[in-house]
């Protein structure tokens, strides 16, 4: 009888071994990699099933402020002039948007033994769009007071308020965009392979400006400002010639 019970004991410890090592399932573990990349949530179930979690989250946390410092860098695109602090408070605005407003679903999970290929449709933030009307409301502006671009005060404080007033009312992209990430898992912990970098970065990317990398992103940027620059001329070509007979 004693012989019998210990059996069943190494029995029930064997099952919860096993089942503890398992895991949660690949759909489980997508969503949750992207809750706690973007939305910055499940921070403990996250350092949980995934291997070395803490230190991962805070890793992934990095994302957020590696997109906090380039973003005044990437004003510099259009021509805005915005101080540090005011670029910093831009950005957390325009991260909130991105947590409150973008949205994601999981299409497709290729599994294997060791691991899961997931597929996201990703409807992210109109960030061109809106960088894209920040200019023409700037050059508006401008036009209406040519003292603005004469003081170079008038002009942070005239792209500050309209970027500000653009961060907030942004709207979503029409269309989703897919992309693809891919996590290993060993012993019942999920894990994001080194070579899965740019597509994490891609991923985040996708939320805050609806584009599927960065290199399309300053594409469809570069085009929409072109576009601000052409009407700008076309405008100008309407003007009256002044006669000075």
């Amino acid at each position: 009888m004693k012989k019998l019970w210990i059996t069943s004991l190494v029995l029930v410890g064997v099952f919860l071994t096993g089942c503890g090592a398992k895991g949660i399932p690949a759909e489980e573990a997508g969503a949750l990699f992207v809750d706690r990349l973007v939305y910055q949530k499940d921070e403990n179930k996250f350092a949980k099933e995934f291997r070395d979690g803490k230190q991962v989250g805070a890793e992934l946390d990095e994302n957020s402020k590696a997109f906090e410092e380039n973003f005044a860098k990437g004003l510099s695109a259009t021509g805005a002039k915005v101080p540090e602090k005011e670029a910093n408070q831009l950005t957390k605005e325009l991260l909130q948007q991105a947590k409150e407003k973008s949205t994601y679903k999981i299409v497709k999970i290729d599994e294997t033994k060791t691991g899961a290929t997931i597929s996201y449709y990703v409807t992210g933030l109109d960030l061109v769009s809106a960088m894209q009307e920040m200019t023409r409301q700037l050059v508006k502006e401008t036009f209406a007071d040519p003292t603005i671009a004469k003081d170079e005060q008038k002009t942070i404080e005239a792209t500050f308020s309209i970027l500000e007033e653009r961060v907030k009312a942004i709207k979503i992209k029409t269309d989703p965009v897919e992309l693809k990430l891919h996590l290993e898992k060993e012993k019942g912990k999920w894990f994001v392979p080194e070579n899965q970098k740019t597509a994490v970065s891609n991923l985040f990317m996708a939320f805050i400006s609806g584009s599927e990398d960065v290199e399309t992103m300053n594409k469809e940027l570069q085009e929409a400002l072109n576009e601000v620059a052409k009407e700008i001329i076309d405008s100008l070509d309407t003007l009256p010639v002044p006669n000075n007979n």
